[in-house]
């Protein structure tokens, strides 16, 4: 159905028009990090997870998150092309098709994106989008730091994938 990204110059007015409509309508900032803090709230009772700025087990942001990940789903079952499949194409390039490797790599991967996102205060939803439109110096600092980071991670992963290094 969709056969390409949505250019530049459609996704970020479509989301700044989701930021604007969530923070007009609940006075919540889009933050996925702090959703899934809310999100893993349902499941301890670490105090931590029940802060209230959190929003709770079933607040805003749970539902947040959840409908990322339908929305997701949706989005690749509309797609005609969609095959269900394990396979990561790029991924299993560098890293091959043995499920444990993969699961360590993916494991450490989540690991320190939820370290990054905890000394960087938030993700990349939460700085980048909220933290710049609220007029946050050191959300400014951190995502010119992400782009910085993507930037250079991308050449590394490139000269990987194409055997220079």
């Amino acid at each position: 159905m969709i056969e390409k990204f949505w250019p530049y110059w459609y996704g970020g007015p479509a989301i700044a028009a989701v930021a604007i409509l969530v923070l007009s309508i609940g006075g919540n900032y889009l933050a996925v990090t702090r959703g899934y803090v809310s999100a893993c709230s349902i499941f301890t009772k670490k105090p931590y997870f029940h802060r209230k700025e959190m929003g709770g087990p079933f607040g805003f942001r749970t539902f947040f998150i959840i409908g990322i990940v339908i929305g997701g789903f949706l989005a690749a079952i509309i797609n005609a092309d969609y095959e269900p499949s394990f396979a990561l194409g790029v991924f299993d390039t560098i890293w091959g098709n043995n499920p444990v490797i993969k699961a360590l790599v993916l494991l450490t991967g989540g690991f320190l994106w939820g370290y990054g996102s905890r000394m960087a205060k938030g993700c990349t939803s939460g700085n980048s989008i909220s933290g710049i439109s609220r007029g946050s110096q050191a959300s400014v600092v951190t995502s010119i730091f992400f782009v910085i980071g993507g930037s250079i991670m991308t050449h590394i992963l490139e000269y990987i994938v194409r055997g220079k290094l």
